[in-house]
């Protein structure tokens, strides 16, 4: 493996003894720091609590170049106390072929083991913490119509261990991992070779940093303060008793009507034991469920969306009656039309999401990610897709939407709040 002329190159112990490489810094420290707001703000990680890092979302694993991260990750969770820490690796060319070749008998049995680690995992009580890179030309020349079937048959499995997560069973967080596929995708136009890579992933590793608030002196304190004015937020907006969002901007005249009984929520969750957590660093966001039946109007996403390995690019919608009645993209047509027909649910909308800070560390970057959790927190937002249980006071509430499918879409848009 060439090594970079920059950066901190580690051996973890974790990866086989890969090499792995972390920002140039003048030492670990930033490294460190970020991990431990990683379990101590986000999985909120108990004394003698086991974890496991893992990533269900893209590669079905965590990849091999984040072991420095995982590494730290270790010794934070030790230096809490926690118990043991187990990994999920992945495989991308096992993914990649398991695609061609889909359906795929063996690569289904590596999905369902997985599956069963994450079940066990919060049977025994013990915290999940994913690590979540981005490889948007992963799955370049595979047909759209297998990347699609194979992303929906992953979710079949972790679908039900998502469910136990958003009831409250355990602990977890979702956080990025940067890696030199990811960076790759970043590098300012006409930069090509390894050598422009390094400054991208030098670049996307600060932008992680700041937007997980480890540079101060005590980040944990930071996040205590960020965590209660997004509460503040999350309280106006319920005293406000809105009915409807208008989105409107570029291409979006958009009004989702709220479904009834909504509540407004942030990442910030509570376990079923009583333990506060963070369910996505960065967090921005205050959300909530909209009607399915409610969508009226059209809507172009502002930024690329990475699925399953490929990009879609240049989404526009129209809704009526909740549901998307035509839909185009430049780049990734076949995929969007897929992933729309993937059940009932799929072409309504789950989560309507307001973003406070729209001049925090990730718009302040003036890029986009293709990183649905770095983009989602840097413009408001629509899902398709699964609505979540805990954004309406009963969970049986008719409006709220169900699907195997939730697909954040960042829109450039004003917007309003209808009471």
């Amino acid at each position: 493996m060439l090594q970079p002329p920059r950066g901190i190159c580690l051996s973890p112990r974790a990866a086989s003894g890969e090499n792995t490489c972390v920002p140039p810094h003048e030492s670990l420290d930033p490294l460190r720091a970020y991990a431990d707001v990683l379990v101590r703000v986000g999985v909120n990680l108990q004394p003698g609590q086991g974890l496991l890092l893992t990533e269900p979302f893209e590669l079905q694993g965590v990849a091999r170049s984040s072991a420095g991260l995982v590494d730290a990750v270790i010794d934070a969770a030790t230096a809490v106390g926690g118990g043991p820490v187990e990994v999920i690796w992945a495989d991308e060319r096992r993914l990649v072929a398991a695609a061609q070749a889909w359906p795929d008998a063996d690569f289904e049995r590596i999905l369902a083991a997985n599956a069963r680690r994450m079940h066990d995992q919060v049977m025994a009580g013990g915290a999940l913490l994913f690590l979540q890179g981005s490889h948007p030309h992963l799955m370049d020349g595979v047909s759209p119509d297998r990347v699609a079937r194979l992303r929906e048959r992953c979710w079949q499995y972790y679908g039900p261990v998502a469910a136990l997560l958003v009831r409250g069973e355990t602990n977890w967080s979702v956080a990025p991992a940067p890696t030199r596929e990811w960076a790759a995708v970043l590098r300012p136009a006409g930069d090509v070779g390894a050598d422009a890579i390094e400054p991208a992933l030098d670049r996307l590793w600060r932008i992680v940093f700041a937007a997980c608030r480890t540079g101060g002196p005590d980040a944990v304190a930071a996040w205590r303060t960020h965590l209660g004015r997004l509460a503040g937020w999350r309280a106006d907006l319920d005293d406000r008793a809105a009915r409807a969002v208008r989105f409107r901007g570029p291409g979006t005249n958009l009004v989702v009507g709220l479904a009834r009984g909504h509540c407004w929520c942030t990442a910030a969750l509570r376990s079923r034991a009583g333990v506060p957590f963070v369910a996505n660093l960065p967090t921005e966001e205050v959300f909530t469920a909209p009607d399915r039946g409610s969508a009226e109007g059209v809507v172009r996403v502002a930024r690329p969306i990475a699925y399953g390995g490929a990009v879609i690019d240049g989404i526009e919608l129209e809704f009526r009656g909740g549901e998307v009645v035509r839909a185009r993209a430049r780049t990734g047509h076949e995929l969007l039309w897929r992933i729309l027909k993937t059940d009932g649910g799929s072409a309504r909308l789950g989560e309507v999401a307001l973003i406070i800070d729209r001049d925090g560390p990730l718009a302040r970057a003036g890029t986009w990610f293709h990183h649905t959790l770095l983009d989602e927190n840097t413009l408001p937002h629509i899902a398709l897709g699964d609505g979540y249980p805990f954004s309406v006071h009963d969970a049986r509430e008719p409006g709220l939407n169900h699907s195997l499918v939730h697909l954040d879409l960042p829109i450039e848009a004003e917007v309003d709040i209808a009471g």
